[in-house]
C-alpha cells in the first residue's frame, strides 16, 4: 500500500474516518471502514480487513469482511472480492495473528500505564525517590 492510501484509511491525524462504497452485484451500496491492512508474501497479494459503518443485514455486529486490495496506474485503491476459500482462509488467520498480536500489546500497554500511575506519587511517600521509565 502506497503511503498516501495508508494515510488515508490509517493515518492518526486524520479528522475524518475514510469511508469505502462498496457496490454489490445487484446494485446496492455498503459504506464500510478500513480496520487493518496485510501483505501476505505466500500469496502476493495485500488484503484490507472492514467493518460496515452501520449495521447491515448481512454482517452480524463485529464481523469483518475481508477484500483484496491492490492499486491502479496511477495509485488509488482498488478493492475486489475474496471469493476463494483456501485463499481466505489464509487471509483470515494472518488477520486474527495480528489482530491478536495488537491486543497483546495494547494490554501490555495497558500494564505500564497502571504500573506508570501506582508509583507516579512515590516522590510524596518516600521524598527524593523518583522513578525514571524510560530505563
Amino acid at each position: 500500500m502506497n503511503a498516501r492510501n495508508n494515510a488515508l484509511f490509517f493515518g492518526d491525524d486524520n479528522d475524518y474516518e475514510a469511508v469505502i462504497t462498496l457496490t454489490d452485484e445487484d446494485g446496492n451500496d455498503m459504506d464500510v471502514e478500513a480496520i487493518a491492512a496485510i501483505e501476505i508474501h505466500e500469496l502476493q497479494k495485500e488484503y484490507m480487513a472492514v467493518i460496515p459503518t452501520k449495521p447491515h443485514p448481512d454482517f452480524a455486529e463485529g464481523e469483518v469482511m475481508i477484500l483484496i486490495y491492490s492499486e491502479d496506474e496511477e495509485g488509488n485503491p482498488v478493492f475486489e472480492n475474496l471469493d476463494d476459500p483456501e485463499e481466505f482462509e489464509i487471509a483470515s488467520k494472518a488477520f486474527e495473528e495480528m489482530l491478536a498480536e495488537f491486543a497483546d500489546a495494547e494490554e501490555d500497554d495497558d500494564d505500564e500505564e497502571e504500573n506508570e500511575d501506582y508509583l507516579s506519587d512515590i516522590s510524596q511517600i518516600m521524598p527524593g525517590v523518583t522513578i525514571d521509565y524510560d530505563k
